[in-house]
């Protein structure tokens, strides 16, 4: 008969406590990974090349820090590279389209590509208007609502 480990009462840990504690690790892990819900950075005030944070966790973008808005058609990444991905398009002289950059067929980060949108995990392929229009086939961009500021050249992205 082989030799088997019985652990005696003064075990300092047993399978069932290492399993919990393993799945509790797990979920610290991915509550980290996958952010605290906000479109922009996460602490608020903080500049990402452009952008800030608002008290509600919404995103101010200064049109003057992103060139691609300067005419009508033009699109930006603009929050930063960090926090949740957000694109905007200007539509018009004073208005704005603001499009989540996950994409809805498994969560995978949107590029700007051009005048339009494109996944590079699965090639999907998204017009300036958020719609699906090739590629691997899902839903449309997100679209998150926005505020211009004609005086302070900013445009307000809420969450």
């Amino acid at each position: 008969m082989a030799d088997e480990h019985v652990c005696d009462p003064g075990c300092a840990l047993r399978r069932r406590d290492f399993l919990g504690a393993a799945a509790l690790a797990a979920l610290a892990l991915l509550d980290t990974a996958c952010g605290n819900g906000i479109i922009g950075p996460a602490d608020a005030g903080v500049q990402a090349g452009g952008s800030t944070t608002t008290a509600n966790g919404g995103l101010l973008v200064t049109l003057s820090a992103f060139s691609a808005l300067s005419s009508t058609g033009g699109i930006a990444r603009v929050d930063g590279g960090r926090g949740r991905p957000v694109a905007l398009v200007r539509t018009g002289a004073t208005s704005f389209i603001a499009y989540s950059l996950v994409c809805p067929h498994q969560g995978y980060t949107v590029d700007v590509n051009g005048s339009s949108f494109y996944c590079p995990a699965h090639g999907a392929r998204f017009s300036s208007t958020g719609v699906n229009n090739g590629g691997q086939r899902t839903g449309n961009l997100a679209v998150r609502q926005t505020v211009y500021d004609a005086v302070a050249g900013t445009v307000t992205i809420n969450p």
